[in-house]
């Protein structure tokens, strides 16, 4: 008689617990769904609130957000040198291995394959731009320690050598 008891108590506590969970799942889906409806609300407000013939408002989307605060911190990180993925993602404020997943998902590279697409695409824009410093300078200023390492990379990223990359300007 009282394992009957026992087994109908532990049905209806696991029966209890499912309900629970259940009922948790539901209310979280709903509260996202009236927060996404607060959201549009307040984008169709930002919108109708903006004056007449002012540039639209642009809505990022959390990955473009997250990319450009990356490469925001990419930026800051090469004038000082030092740029490796665990740098970066203590300056976010997560473990490195958080880091890789987020830029891996929202970037579709690697951390260092999108570091390195930072350094490159600044190298390049300094070396058109300012054509007068040495490259061994825009190598520094890209976060490379010598000049050897950086003609190698370049010549990785671009095909051609940082002098090649001076002449040509059809890159």
């Amino acid at each position: 008689m009282y394992w009957a008891l026992i087994v109908v108590l532990y049905l209806v506590l696991i029966i209890g617990a499912w309900y629970l969970l259940r009922r948790s799942r539901l209310d979280r889906d709903a509260e996202v769904q009236m927060l996404r409806q607060e959201i549009a609300r307040l984008r169709e407000k930002i919108v109708f609130l903006t004056p007449a013939g002012s540039e639209p408002v642009q809505f990022t989307s959390p990955a473009e957000m997250f990319l450009n605060t990356v490469q925001n911190y990419i930026s800051e990180e090469l004038a000082s040198g030092s740029v490796s993925v665990e740098a970066v993602s203590a300056r976010m404020n997560m473990s490195a291995q958080t880091f890789r997943r987020r830029l891996q998902s929202a970037a579709g590279v690697s951390p260092k394959e999108y570091i390195l697409s930072v350094q490159m695409k600044k190298a390049g824009m300094l070396l058109l731009k300012e054509k007068e410093l040495p490259i061994q300078e825009i190598g520094r200023r890209c976060g490379f320690d010598d000049a050897s390492s950086f003609a190698h990379a370049f010549g990785r990223y671009f095909g051609c050598s940082p002098t090649e990359y001076l002449k040509n300007d059809r890159f």
